[in-house]
């Protein structure tokens, strides 16, 4: 694809961060060479042991030793297990309890909570970043241009656990020294301008859907797309709201960490170290070569380095032969819940799905392929596209590049998404005996208008909608406050959402929580430009007629207040 020349003033450096449960990666390219996107490959490694670490990710590690922090390959191969820190990206949405706690609250943590855990550790990819950019491109064209992030986050977390990581990366060291730009993309969608990309174009016909299965270390997320164009640039839409759920390989690891604890850890010899080496094993070999044709007394070799023989339990030499069928009792659980979300994605969709594509460390699992494929209609093809480890970084620095210059570097378009909830805030509304008899209990008098008043939901999207980053969604609303009681100052919402799958409330109740606050400084609006009211009490009201705009992202929302036809972009949105 041939690329035209961005203007020199244009120039920018786009950044992906794909902070990941078990592992992160970090690409990068120039706007003025699109077509070569970077993964960095190499990582700093610890003094004691490594040579030096070439891998496509690093390990979501932390250590701290003393006054230094030690993260990925940089902790020392011989550093005491429960003094390492990982899976605390889980933590970072409460919402998903389930093991996120369980798994990092460990004495290593030494009382720091998961926003510092999260900081230090993107901190640290931030400088290893900035030192490998200078080496490659020189110090001084690192200097004079433009940065910009691009991170990615599950799609299933919370707004909460969105706005935490980018306050994280805004607050490492690493990055904010740049005073950059951060942008949030899902993890799911990155993966599918990747893998969309690269499929064969002659195959491809308008109105062909695809469900991406981006299947990580902690998360798997689900979302269908549906190609509305393929020319000049392939363009597609979601199909059906994303779902997904904690069942990643990570789960795969506690199992195995359990089995081999259960069988061995009685055995004189088993300590920290044998669990490290095994575990290691596990996770770059056998959880990648095990498939659902190995024999069930076929083995696999775990090194268990100081244990005695022992033949009845299958120690020989140092080693232990772990049997396919134990694998199986492994895998099938966290497989079978991976299988249900994929078929409930199939049937949520209103279009046929043509095929699976599974990306992600955990979707290039040929076992998790194989019972994919028996478990799913024959006709829908089941893909691994080529570097599926890597789809989620590739795809953000496209979306990185396409942000920057969309006439020039859009590759694949993402048109539409559907919502994942229902999105509203709450109002008074003039209280009607028929509509809400069932919430008359908390109408209340309104000396403005004289009459009754009771707060209803004011809906302004509702799930499954198609949202689209280019028409923006509006809320228009008349906000009051008795003149006696001083002039208004700040005009504040609250945005809820109901996740719940049925038809969105009248009134809140307790499925409905609230999402974010939301509010404007009106401050500097001139005394005299606030309308006054007289109410039917008598009494002297300001009333503003507003509106806020709110646009929804990949992963996040921007809000506007408008008001006497003027924008005021000062509006501060905290998640809850």
């Amino acid at each position: 694809m041939e690329f035209e020349k961005i203007s020199i003033t244009a120039r920018k450096i786009i950044v992906a961060i794909d902070f990941g449960t078990t592992y992160s990666g970090v690409a990068w390219a120039e706007t003025q060479r699109p077509d070569r996107r970077v993964a960095i490959t190499s990582w700093p490694v610890s003094r004691t042991i490594r040579e030096g670490e070439s891998s496509d990710k690093v390990p979501s590690k932390l250590r701290y030793n003393g006054s230094n922090i030690e993260w990925g390959f940089s902790i020392p191969v011989t550093a005491p297990q429960d003094q390492i820190i990982e899976w605390f990206k889980l933590d970072l949405d409460p919402s998903l309890r389930g093991m996120g706690d369980a798994v990092t609250q460990n004495a290593a943590r030494g009382g720091r909570n998961v926003d510092k855990l999260v900081t230090d550790y993107i901190s640290a990819l931030g400088d290893h970043l900035m030192y490998t950019l200078r080496e490659k491109l020189g110090d001084g064209v690192v200097a004079s241009t433009a940065l910009e992030f691009i991170v990615t986050v599950p799609a299933i977390w919370s707004d909460l656990a969105k706005d935490k990581t980018k306050q994280a990366c805004q607050r490492a060291p690493g990055l904010s020294a740049t005073k950059s730009p951060i942008h949030l993309i899902s993890e799911p969608e990155a993966a599918a301008i990747y893998a969309l990309h690269g499929l064969d174009p002659h195959g491809l016909k308008i109105g062909d859907s695809f469900v991406i299965c981006d299947a990580g270390g902690g998360t798997v997320d689900l979302i269908s797309y549906t190609i509305t164009n393929l020319r000049p640039i392939l363009e597609v839409q979601e199909a059906t709201p994303g779902t997904g759920a904690l069942c990643g390989s990570t789960y795969l690891n506690m199992r195995f960490a359990k089995f081999l604890r259960a069988k061995l850890g009685k055995e004189d010899g088993f300590d920290d170290e044998v669990m490290a080496e095994a575990m290691d094993r596990f996770e770059k070999t056998v959880k990648r070569q095990f498939t659902m044709h190995a024999p069930p007394d076929e083995t696999y070799t775990i090194p268990v380095g100081g244990l005695a023989n022992n033949r009845e339990l299958g120690i020989s030499r140092g080693r232990y032969a772990l049997k396919a069928a134990d694998l199986q009792v492994i895998f099938e659980p966290v497989v079978q819940e991976v299988i249900q979300l994929v078929k409930d994605q199939i049937s949520a969709s209103a279009v046929p799905i043509r095929a699976v594509l599974l990306v992600g460390g955990f979707g290039a699992s040929n076992y998790l392929k194989e019972r994919i494929r028996n478990s799913v209609d024959r006709k829908i093809q089941i893909m691994q596209p080529p570097n599926a480890w890597l789809a989620v970084v590739q795809g953000a620095v496209m979306k990185g590049l396409a942000q920057s210059a969309p006439e020039k570097l859009t590759m694949v378009k993402v048109q539409n998404r559907k919502a994942r909830k229902h999105y509203g805030t709450e109002w008074r509304t003039r209280f009607d005996e028929k509509i809400h008899r069932h919430i008359g209990d908390k109408k209340h008098w309104c000396g403005l208008d004289g009459c009754w008043k009771v707060y209803t939901m004011e809906w302004f999207i509702k799930k499954g909608d198609s949202v689209s980053e280019n028409e923006p969604f509006f809320t228009s609303f008349v906000w009051t406050g008795p003149v006696n009681q001083g002039r208004i100052r700040k005009v504040k919402m609250d945005i809820y959402g109901d996740r719940t799958p049925r038809q969105a409330p009248i009134a809140r109740d307790e499925n409905v929580s609230v999402l974010c606050h939301v509010e404007a400084d009106v401050s500097h609006i001139p005394e005299n430009q606030l309308q006054r009211r007289k109410g039917l009490d008598g009494q002297w009201y300001y009333e503003l007629n507003c509106k806020i705009e709110a646009v929804y992202l990949s992963a996040s929302t921007q809000y506007t207040l408008l008001f006497n036809n003027q924008r005021y972009n000062s509006v501060t949105a905290e998640y809850v």
